[in-house]
């Protein structure tokens, strides 16, 4: 795991931790694009993209607050592309079934 701060105090953060994040992102945008063309509702659309950027920045600040700043290592949930998906697709309940999954196994 790469710190996010450098010894001189500046934010450090490489870009290819969080390209699934960014994939997912692409993910939501294509379905979006998807779902319009189907003709989904768009009050399903709005719930799966807030859901998705939700569950997305929780897990980067699960692991920003409590593995860099609180150093509590048993709360780091890897930034990994099933991670991705299990947070962007359920949101907040699916970020803490990751944590309650990491905790158990």
């Amino acid at each position: 795991m790469i710190p996010l701060l450098s010894a001189s105090g500046t934010l450090n953060i490489q870009l290819g931790e969080y390209l699934p994040l960014i994939a997912v992102c692409a993910v939501l945008a294509v379905l979006f694009v998807l779902f319009k063309l189907l003709g989904v509702t768009a009050k399903i659309l709005w719930k799966l993209l807030i859901n998705g950027i939700i569950g997305m920045g929780m897990l980067c600040l699960f692991d920003i607050i409590f593995v860099t700043y609180l150093h509590m290592d048993f709360f780091y949930i890897p930034i990994n592309w099933i991670n991705s998906v299990i947070a962007g697709v359920l949101g907040i309940p699916g970020v803490l079934l990751l944590l309650v999954l990491r905790v158990i196994l």
